[in-house]
């Protein structure tokens, strides 16, 4: 009879307990949390946009899912990512490997720099001169700083410009050294040919020019800085003469769009060809509505588009309205 009691009394005593927790558990939910949450305007905003988020994006940025449609953009290949975090904004066909056009100088640029002086001279031969793609600039025989062909190489994308600085090393070392920097960047889908970016075997993936332009901007962030002038002049040293750049890139004439939307262009490089159609890879400056946070580097990537331009405000409009910095 006594066991009998015992046991009873522990089960009352199990069962109080469960009770208590049960009680003290709803009360904290239903006043103590409601109680906080009403206090705290900013906390409630924030979870509107984290509770609709997939856990990467509830530690950085903040996923709007009202904003529920995809970017309006015709090209094939797309990547929009932050090179400091590589977090993927957007995304299509990012392996897939597509000709790049001029998107190919800038690995030239960066072989250039790597390589040679830019105080060095280089005697234009008729043989650059009879490279394509490009309106006349150069005369013959015409003596330039490598300096100044740097310039003529990323702001009006010149291909003779391209053709006399892989002359002047030797054109096969040249393009073997394009393609040993691939390698060691792990540019697994690159293959270079030439410096121009005028032969379609000239190919990449978003992916890929990812991880070249985040070696520009860590190692040679001036060839970024050049890219981005909008007008700019070169001064031939036999003869003595000055040629005027005007730079083929619409970005750098500092669209309304940019503007609005509070950005700043860092710098990338166009291309076309019939095969590639239109190219770009440039990195853009977007602030953070957040005080404390640093602007976000995001690079963006668009390859076999009718219209880059179209493409490339679609994205950044679209990232403005879809994340929260």
């Amino acid at each position: 009879m006594d066991v009998f009691k015992k046991i009873i009394k522990s089960v009352s005593i199990i069962a109080l307990g469960i009770a208590i927790g049960f009680g003290g558990s709803w009360f904290y939910t239903r006043y103590i949390i409601k109680f906080n949450l009403h206090l705290d305007g900013n906390l409630l905003s924030e979870q509107s946009f984290s509770v609709r988020s997939d856990i990467s994006s509830v530690a950085y940025p903040f996923r709007n899912w009202q904003v529920r449609e995809e970017p309006s953009v015709q090209a094939e290949g797309v990547l929009m990512v932050d090179l400091d975090t590589d977090f993927v904004f957007y995304q299509r066909q990012p392996n897939f490997r597509r000709p790049i056009a001029s998107i190919t100088k800038l690995m030239t640029a960066v072989i250039v720099q790597k390589y040679l002086s830019e105080e060095d001279e280089i005697t234009i031969s008729q043989r650059a001169l009879n490279v394509d793609g490009d309106l006349p600039l150069f005369y013959l025989n015409e003596k330039v700083k490598i300096a100044d062909l740097i310039k003529a190489l990323l702001m009006i994308s010149s291909n003779k410009a391209a053709a006399a600085l892989s002359f002047y090393m030797g054109e096969d070392k040249f393009v073997e050294l394009m393609n040993n920097l691939a390698k060691e960047l792990e540019m697994t889908q690159t293959t270079f040919v030439e410096p121009t970016g005028l032969n379609f075997l000239n190919q990449s993936t978003p992916s890929d020019l990812k991880k070249l332009m985040k070696y520009i901007l860590n190692e040679y962030p001036n060839l970024l800085l050049i890219s981005k002038n909008n007008e700019d002049s070169i001064q031939g040293i036999i003869p003595k003469t000055t040629h005027r750049l005007i730079n083929i890139n619409l970005l750098t004439q500092k669209p309304v769009f940019l503007e609005e939307l509070g950005l700043v262009y860092l710098g990338g490089k166009t291309g076309f060809t019939d095969e590639a159609w239109q190219t770009f890879c440039g990195v853009f400056l977007v602030p953070s509505k957040k005080i404390e946070e640093q602007p976000k580097r995001i690079l963006v990537v668009v390859l076999k588009t009718p219209n880059r331009y179209n493409d490339i405000e679609s994205l950044l409009r679209w990232l403005n309205k879809a994340y929260v910095f």
